[in-house]
């Protein structure tokens, strides 16, 4: 009796989170118009091979240009570094590092649509431990680039026609 009680009350509880549209994240839809695809960008680097297996995973067909077909177009991957904090002796202890990146998404018989990414991190310079701290640049690098792939994703993601 009480695990029939227990069961009732999950699918109640589930019939409720559906019903008012909760969704887990990472569950990244995006909408019909956008399941097929043309990739562009350069091909030979990290962040675009990021973005299309963001794309693969959310379940986006990429195709060759064929005029009829959505374009999304993605820049490279930029970054800026600008002192954030400097010691007694005027050397930099602390970088704010912006990554930033545009992407397009042109779509026949539709205006152009201009999308931009941008974030900033912070990382201690290491002087001393110069080794130690081209890795931790290398690594931060990487990570935004995880990051820019998932924003674009999930920018897409949100949109409507």
């Amino acid at each position: 009796m009480l695990t029939r009680i227990k069961a009732g009350i999950l699918i109640l509880l589930t019939l409720l989170l559906a019903g008012c549209g909760f969704q887990l994240r990472g569950g990244d839809r995006l909408p019909p118009e956008l399941q097929t695809l043309v990739l562009a960008g350069d091909d030979k680097t990290q962040f675009y091979r990021l973005v299309s297996a963001r794309l693969s995973r959310a379940g986006v067909r990429l195709v060759e240009a064929d005029g009829n077909t959505p374009v999304l177009t993605i820049s490279e991957l930029g970054q800026s570094n600008v002192t954030a904090s400097v010691d007694t002796h005027a050397d930099t202890l602390e970088y704010a590092t912006r990554f930033a990146t545009r992407f397009t998404l042109d779509i026949p018989e539709q205006p152009r649509q201009v999308f931009n990414v941008a974030f900033n991190r912070s990382f201690l310079d290491k002087s001393n431990l110069a080794l130690a701290s081209s890795r931790e640049q290398e690594q931060l690098r990487q990570d935004m680039e995880r990051e820019a792939a998932a924003q674009i994703v999930r920018q897409l993601s949100r949109l409507s026609y």
